[in-house]
């Protein structure tokens, strides 16, 4: 188990991570977001299971071993003291903030196709139904000969 200075650390590294721009956490955060697992959920539930996936991301990331009650008794002790820690728990944005467009996840191209919104989809082209309506062009090529066909050059 680490020492209370070096647990103290990783809290500190904990609420200071930066998770809104961490891309691999985003992403992650979307696949969840996206197979519903905060619909139906009050507004604190939907913050309780953020918390846990950051901790558990966090966790995962750093090596580092904390638990929800090590960071519940730090939000705490945080806010006896009146001591302002933000923290992002809200939910990505669907929009990005650059302007450019972002690559789909799986579950939200499922999800996109799903609910017929093609449209929505980046690089998505429409192909017609039809076949190609123009005469066929004539062959160039040179006729391939058969195997006893073939010139001996020897």
């Amino acid at each position: 188990m680490t020492s209370l200075s070096g647990k103290e650390t990783a809290l500190r590294s904990f609420f200071t991570f930066p998770f809104s721009s961490d891309e691999v956490y985003q992403q992650g955060l979307a696949d969840l977001l996206a197979h519903g697992a905060l619909s139906g959920k009050t507004d604190a539930e939907r913050v309780e299971a953020i918390l846990r996936t950051q901790l558990f991301y966090f966790n995962r990331v750093t090596g580092q071993n904390l638990n929800i009650e090590d960071v519940r008794s730090h939000q705490n002790i945080v806010d006896s003291q009146n001591l302002t820690v933000t923290m992002d728990l809200s939910p990505p944005s669907s929009i990005p903030e650059d302007g450019e467009a972002r690559p789909l996840t799986f579950a939200e191209l499922t999800m996109l196709i799903e609910q017929g919104k093609t449209d929505d989809i980046p690089n998505n082209k429409v192909i017609p139904d039809t076949l190609n309506d123009a005469p066929p062009s004539a062959s160039i090529a040179l006729v391939r000969k058969k195997p006893w066909e073939v010139d001996s050059q020897f």
